[in-house]
């Protein structure tokens, strides 16, 4: 008897490992800082030279978020798996779709502050909020936030 409690047992840890490598789950989040690094930034920020100078001045600050991180540096806030997968169209369906980035995107201007980008990719979420720099508009530099985002995917491959 113990021996087929034993095999069970077994036999369920593989079963839900597999499901969890399956929909994304057994991978930890990187740390969203290790991938919005000052090059990655440098090479998509909207920001004149001189903001963005004084922006890269604070540190980068990563945080716990969710089942991963995020990072805020030189005006973007980086997330990555923020939230379950499986509320994203909840959360950002509303929003304009976008191609050319991940397997579904979504656009939002956030009040005229923040342009943000919404994916899915390899079973991640990524969100980039990135501010938005005076005299210019969120779909303005809609450009800038797909490049970063997938500047950042090519980091998480």
């Amino acid at each position: 008897m113990h021996r087929i409690v034993t095999v069970l047992v077994a036999m369920s840890c593989l079963t839900l490992n597999a499901v969890a490598i399956q929909t994304g789950a057994a991978r930890p989040a990187p740390g969203a800082c290790s991938l919005l690094t000052k090059e990655v930034l440098a090479a998509h920020t909207p920001e004149s030279t001189p903001s963005f100078t004084l922006m890269i001045q604070v540190p980068a600050q990563e945080e716990k978020i969710g089942t991963g991180s995020s990072c805020q540096y030189g005006g973007v806030m980086l997330q990555v798996d923020p939230f379950p997968v499986a509320n994203f169209e909840r959360l950002f369906g509303k929003y304009t779709s976008v191609t050319g980035v991940g397997e579904r995107a979504y656009f939002h201007d956030n009040a005229g502050r923040w342009a943000e980008l919404a994916l899915l990719a390899g079973g991640r979420m990524v969100t980039i909020q990135m501010s938005v720099p005076t005299g210019k508009s969120a779909a303005s530099i809609q450009p800038n936030t797909v490049a970063l985002a997938n500047a950042v995917l090519a980091k998480l491959k």
